[in-house]
């Protein structure tokens, strides 16, 4: 018997994986299909661990087997189907079977449910893919090295990202290397193969008078690797090469500006740095303002200075309207931000308060959760004391949608979750989903109506 993972997303995608295929081999001690993209996979090999990649051209081939866990982490239209034909003793995430998709796993209904909706989210997508088959002490046994650079004042900056709003501009990138240059350091523009972004790396470069200074393109994922560890430190946007980086041990610094959600894609193992925008909106799915507010504090000449601290172990310059987070664990094993500087602590409350109620209820109740959800309700509601009445009445209104629902047979509109406040989305999402996803069935009714009882008794 076999494990499978289906994984045909992009680069950083796999990447963010790698916890998950480490933890199924030590956990079930089977051999793990991975299908993967084989221009992603194949020049990762020393840096993935131990499985046995399949490329998606042969996905058929996996239609010989049987097995005993299969997770789709992929939302691909072919992928869920293929999880349809598959024999799995247990199956977690999308599946297409008979034209009809279903997400099986709770974990993987709670990442579905984050769609433009992932404001108050504090659950990485790594720590997502995992804990619907283990728990999360059992992430705490993991061992990570605190990353340790070349001391020769190299520093890469990566200009690349997946969309243009997730990337700092050209004239950030040539001010910033430009006050490196000042510093003593010697900074290196690196991209991917793509036209775009190489005509972004050769004129930041130029500007910045170092018209030499870049990598534009040239090198292979696996060439790229080898080059990252030569490196002081790396700096980049949320983009595929800073997961390589991170995992490949090259201390990180993330520009986490955009539609980007620090806690969701930043670097995952610990020791490495996350900046981002301190505006109310950062953190988002998708930018709904007219300019983007989070780019106005990324001031390149502070960053310099705040790179230039960090590298030699200095006090660290407050820079106004970042936020400064080093990755971590916590001790439930779980993904962690420590704030360094520039957070503010009314979001963080409700957040953990998210948090520590969905470890909660999706786990049982679980009481390993329990000291936590508490503290997190405590916090909450000394930060915002009269949020109580509102969501008392909320969560009632909620309990009568469904009882209305059941009566009446009419399904509410897809975009019913979002006529809740906003800070109660995460959990009308999330019901939401659930009741869709399984047809509004009987079990699915029970689901939803302990969740509130759950929420209810927060409230108490």
């Amino acid at each position: 018997m076999k494990n499978l993972v289906i994984q045909a997303q992009r680069l950083g995608d796999l990447v963010m994986s790698y916890p998950l295929f480490s933890m199924l081999k030590k956990q079930d001690n089977k051999e793990l299909f991975v299908l993967a993209e084989k221009k992603f996979y194949k020049e990762l090999m020393r840096l993935s661990p131990q499985v046995t990649y399949i490329p998606t051209e042969e996905m058929d081939y996996l239609k010989n087997f049987s097995y005993d866990t299969l997770i789709n982490l992929s939302h691909r239209h072919d992928t869920a189907k293929l999880a349809g034909t598959l024999e799995a003793k247990t199956f977690f995430g999308l599946r297409e079977k008979n034209e009809s998709k279903q997400i099986f796993g709770k974990w993987q209904l709670y990442r579905a449910s984050l769609t433009h909706n992932n404001h108050y989210n504090r659950m990485h997508w790594a720590d997502l893919n995992m804990l619907d088959c283990t728990e999360p002490d059992k992430l705490q046994t993991v061992k990570w090295k605190k990353p340790k650079g070349n001391s020769d004042g190299s520093i890469g900056l990566f200009v690349g990202a997946s969309e243009e709003g997730k990337r700092p501009s050209i004239d950030f990138w040539a001010e910033f290397a430009r006050q490196l240059c000042k510093k003593g350091y010697n900074p290196i523009f690196i991209c991917g193969p793509n036209q775009e972004e190489t005509e972004i790396a050769r004129t930041a470069a130029k500007k910045a008078g170092i018209p030499r200074g870049v990598i534009a393109g040239t090198l292979s994922i696996f060439e790229l690797t080898a080059f990252l560890k030569n490196l002081q430190l790396f700096i980049c946007p949320d983009t595929g090469p800073m997961h390589i980086a991170s995992f490949a041990n090259v201390p990180t610094l993330n520009l986490s500006i955009g539609p980007v959600h620090p806690w969701e894609t930043a670097p995952y193992p610990p020791y490495h740095y996350v900046l981002r925008s301190a505006v109310s909106c950062s953190g988002c799915w998708q930018c709904t303002k007219h300019s983007q507010l989070c780019r106005n504090a990324f001031v390149p000449h502070r960053i310099a200075n705040l790179v230039h601290s960090l590298i030699l172990g200095k006090e660290l310059p407050l820079i106004p309207g970042l936020t400064l987070y080093t990755t971590a664990r916590s001790e439930l094993g779980l993904y962690e931000l420590v704030p360094v500087f520039g957070e503010k602590k009314y979001h963080a409350a409700q957040a953990d308060f998210w948090r520590f109620f969905f470890l909660f209820s999706l786990s049982g109740n679980n009481g390993r959760y329990l000291p936590q959800y508490e503290k997190s309700r405590e916090e909450l509601f000394s930060s915002l004391p009269k949020i109580k009445t509102l969501l008392q009445n909320k969560q009632l209104e909620m309990v009568r949608s469904i009882a209305t629902a059941e009566k009446s047979y009419k399904i509410p509109d897809q975009s019913a979750w979002k006529n809740y406040p906003p800070l109660l989305r995460p959990l009308s999402s999330y019901i939401q989903l659930l009741l869709e996803n399984d047809n509004y069935s009987k079990a699915a009714r029970l689901q939803a109506m302990l969740l509130l009882e759950n929420f209810k008794n927060s409230l108490n």
